[in-house]
């Protein structure tokens, strides 16, 4: 009878062993801010998307760095897959950051394309 006590016991001990080493998360160094910009480019997604973040990251550099690693955070929690320009802007400008963007106009007509406001 006591054998088979000790036998359930350890049974029970290598169980819950397991379920813990299972629970822990092996801990992870902390991102960069060359790691944090990467895995952000990343995740971006349409035309002007590369000018946003260079223009935002120009301006405000280490300021803006929280809010890049919220995003950072969000993606690795699966909640953020890709960032659309037009996403990325609206985030900065609702944390107050102001992004100025070169203004581009394109008027087609006859089939012939008229560019106003570039270089």
């Amino acid at each position: 009878m006591s054998d088979e006590i000790d036998t359930i016991i350890k049974k029970k001990a290598l169980e819950m062993a397991i379920r813990q080493a299972m629970s822990k998360k092996p801990e992870e160094k902390p991102l960069t801010n060359d790691d944090v910009i990467r895995i952000v480019r990343g995740l971006l997604r349409g035309e002007r998307a590369e000018e946003i973040l260079k223009t935002s990251l120009e301006l405000y550099g280490d300021s803006l760095m929280p809010l890049l690693r919220k995003i950072v955070d969000l993606h690795r929690q699966g909640v953020i897959n890709e960032l659309w320009d037009y996403e990325l802007y609206r985030i900065l400008t609702n944390a107050g950051f102001v992004i100025p963007l070169k203004t581009r106009l394109r008027i087609v007509r006859h089939g012939r394309e008229y560019k106003i406001g570039e270089d």
